[in-house]
């Protein structure tokens, strides 16, 4: 019969894995955000992690890889923001500003980097950015639909009003600086002003 310990370590060694894989995901992305994709390279990140360049293909298998998980890494903890329900006494706009600080949070404090290389991803890797973007886009574009129709979100094309929030969203790991005088907080005060001043009703 197996030990308690023999049948526990293949599931902590799968955890440590995902672990580290993760720590590289995120390392490579905020090297990518600073450097730019082309300028940062395998022998960078290992560096930054203090890792061996074989000991970085361990866990990935070239940068591009990298760059298609920090992509689907955004688009998850997105997702885990969208599930959020709206509460009863919140109006589409209300809700809709919830959601945007939350991205803000995000994208300012958890290390996770919406980046814009999309077009340095090949075949399939692309094609599976692109349709999560796409999913995540469709969602906001309702929640705006939902303003308009309560009457908290002016007339308009909802899908502009979208682009406009998410442009601002994938700009901002290109600019924000962790050291620098404006906080995660500071920032989502800033984009909820400009939210609710650019479409309330």
């Amino acid at each position: 019969m197996a030990s308690a310990a023999s049948i526990k370590a293949p599931f902590d060694r799968e955890v440590q894995f995902a672990s580290k894989k993760r720590a590289v995901i995120l390392s490579a992305a905020s090297a990518f955000r600073r450097r730019g994709y082309h300028n940062t390279s395998m022998t960078d990140i290992g560096k930054a992690l203090g890792l061996t360049k074989a000991a970085l293909y361990y866990y990935v298998r070239n940068k591009e890889e990298i760059l298609f998980e920090s992509h689907l890494m955004a688009y998850d903890s997105m997702d885990e923001v969208l599930k959020a329900g709206r509460a009863d006494d919140q109006t589409g706009l209300d809700y809709l500003e919830a959601i945007f600080r939350q991205f803000v949070d995000l994208l300012t404090q958890s290390g996770v980097s919406l980046l814009t290389d999309v077009d340095s991803l090949s075949g399939e890797w692309q094609a599976d950015v692109l349709k999560r973007r796409t999913e995540i886009e469709k969602r906001v574009v309702s929640l705006v639909q939902q303003g308009q129709e309560d009457g908290s979100i002016r007339a308009g094309d909802a899908r502009l009003h979208v682009f406009f929030f998410m442009g601002a969203l994938n700009w901002l790991n290109a600019w924000f600086d962790t050291e620098g005088r404006l906080t995660g907080g500071d920032i989502a005060d800033h984009f909820a002003l400009q939210l609710r001043d650019g479409i309330s009703a």
